[in-house]
């Protein structure tokens, strides 16, 4: 299991069952701790629905009190293809 947070304005920004684009801060202890990544992925208000967890922060660092659920389906590149 690993355990992400992500930082979003509003809970409006991050719509559950969908897959979306999000970045996303490893909390897994171990050497990537804190490493940000880009990210395909669903997420659900239901801490029991996906396989790893999500804390979301908001704009200041408040953190939600709710946990939530991500499944994490790909990492994508911000990078364009067309600059590899």
């Amino acid at each position: 299991m690993f355990k992400y947070d992500v930082y979003i304005n509003s809970l409006a920004d991050l719509p559950e069952e969908k897959e979306i684009k999000l970045s996303v801060r490893d909390l897994t202890p171990g050497k990537q701790r804190y490493a940000y990544k880009h990210v395909m992925a669903k997420v659900s208000a239901d801490a029991d629905k996906y396989p790893d967890k999500l804390q979301v922060r908001f704009g200041r660092g408040q953190i939600h009190s709710q946990p939530y659920s991500i499944q994490v389906m790909k990492e994508v590149s911000i990078i364009p293809e067309r600059w590899l």
